[in-house]
């Protein structure tokens, strides 16, 4: 039942749950293992291509036709991923995929070892390894449901965004120092390694029999849903009618057109210009938002218990973009770093609020394909704010481009204000 004080509702009835709950279930620790581990490669991966590039005697100009070739596949794929993951289920999709991944990776690293790799043969690695990518990652953003209690939701999604996190610091430094004392390829092969045990942990999972809708509908809506969301017309003819996805969907784009490009371009080019402290100014203000990001995902599932958790969220967002309005104030990197600090921490807040009401919202035979709307609308903002920020600061100087951003952010959020179901989630 809602606890009331004085006459008015202070929780939302949310039942209270342990951060630490899910990691009493078996298959939740085993994913989670896993998946550090995984992402703890990748980060591995982001340090040592540029290297391995470098080490063939590829310049910037192929490393960008790559990476162009990579991103590319993975967000084609983002939408065959989604349809994968509802058809056959989350869980034998991220298996197969991080096999495959573990074996073009493993091929890629051969290649590096035998000599002078061509630019043909890193693009026929660089795409299979996109493609695959994209497949991967709405059936990881959908799984959750299958391996954790409906009650664990939003403690998984805060354990999966704090191990998300670490894995962005731990996998890089980690990189870095193999590069730096061992060959470039080592980092290639423990990459594999990875997505090997990766897979092996999926394999040992035996998930509860997937669901046919959300758990606060009737059987029968359950099996109505079923029928009617089997085509992509059909989900997207749902997520048009849900102010839940739809204004999710809206608020993702419009987040990252204006976020992606702050920290991608505008933030090192403040740090380099404004601060004169260079990449490591740059670097202690990616720690600040790292360590935002961790204080962040241990409030999320707080949030949920509150009563008017949705007016919540949207002012938690829309402070958010203030927060990082604040970057450039005094022109000092203690202030700028705990702008981002402050920022992260109120963007991951927000993130487990939303994937959680999402993973309980949306019917199970639809979540994998919108799962792949929301990261389709997060992967075609990437490039268009990172090219409209560097457009931009041709001719401002980056502080007023941080500001406009950040004002941006503050405006994603303010759009759901206007919108009644999405103030009273």
């Amino acid at each position: 039942m809602t606890r009331r004080v004085a006459g008015t509702a202070v929780t939302s009835g949310e039942p209270a749950v342990r951060l630490l709950a899910p990691l009493r279930e078996r298959r939740f620790a085993l994913y989670l293992i896993g998946q550090l581990l995984s992402q703890i490669g990748d980060g591995i991966y982001l340090v040592t291509l540029p290297f391995v590039m470098l080490d063939q005697g590829g310049g910037p100009a192929n490393l960008g036709v790559v990476l162009a070739c990579y991103g590319t596949a993975r967000l084609a794929a983002l939408p065959i991923g989604g349809a994968l993951a509802d058809r056959l289920g989350a869980r034998p999709v991220m298996l197969a995929a991080d096999a495959l991944r573990a074996l073009v990776v493993l091929g890629f690293a051969v290649l590096a070892a035998n000599g002078h790799i061509p630019l043909w043969a890193m693009i026929a690695v660089a795409v299979p390894f996109g493609v695959l990518g994209g497949i991967f990652m709405p059936a990881s953003f959908s799984v959750l449901p299958q391996i954790v209690r409906p009650e664990s939701l939003a403690a998984g999604n805060s354990l999966i965004a704090i191990m998300q996190s670490t894995s962005r610091i731990a996998g890089p430094a980690l990189g870095g120092m193999l590069v730096a004392s061992l060959k470039s390829g080592v980092g290639l092969l423990i990459d594999a390694i990875t997505f090997l045990v990766s897979s092996l942990t999926l394999m040992a999972i035996r998930p509860s029999r997937p669901a046919t809708g959300t758990a606060d509908e009737p059987a029968a809506q359950h099996a109505d849903d079923s029928d009617r969301l089997r085509t992509w017309r059909s989900v997207l003819r749902y997520a048009a009618g849900s102010p839940l996805v739809r204004m999710t969907l809206l608020t993702t784009l419009v987040f990252n057109l204006a976020a992606v490009g702050l920290i991608e371009v505008a933030l090192p080019i403040f740090a380099q210009d404004s601060l004169g402290r260079g990449a490591f100014g740059f670097g202690v203000m990616m720690a600040g938002l790292g360590a935002g990001s961790v204080v962040g995902a241990l409030l999320g599932p707080a949030l949920l218990r509150l009563r008017r958790r949705g007016l919540i969220a949207l002012c938690l967002g829309t402070a958010e973009g203030l927060a990082l309005t604040g970057v450039p104030v005094g022109n000092s990197l203690v202030m700028a770093t705990a702008a981002m600090f402050t920022a992260a921490s109120l963007q991951a807040t927000v993130n487990v609020f939303y994937m959680t009401m999402l993973q309980r919202a949306v019917p199970a035979r639809a979540l994998g394909r919108v799962m792949s709307l929301l990261a389709t609308c997060a992967g075609l903002a990437f490039p268009a704010s990172a090219l409209l920020a560097g457009t931009a600061l041709g001719t401002a100087d980056p502080e007023v481009v941080i500001i406009v951003a950040g004002l941006g952010v503050s405006a994603a959020f303010s759009v759901g204000f206007f919108s009644r179901p999405y103030r009273n989630l």
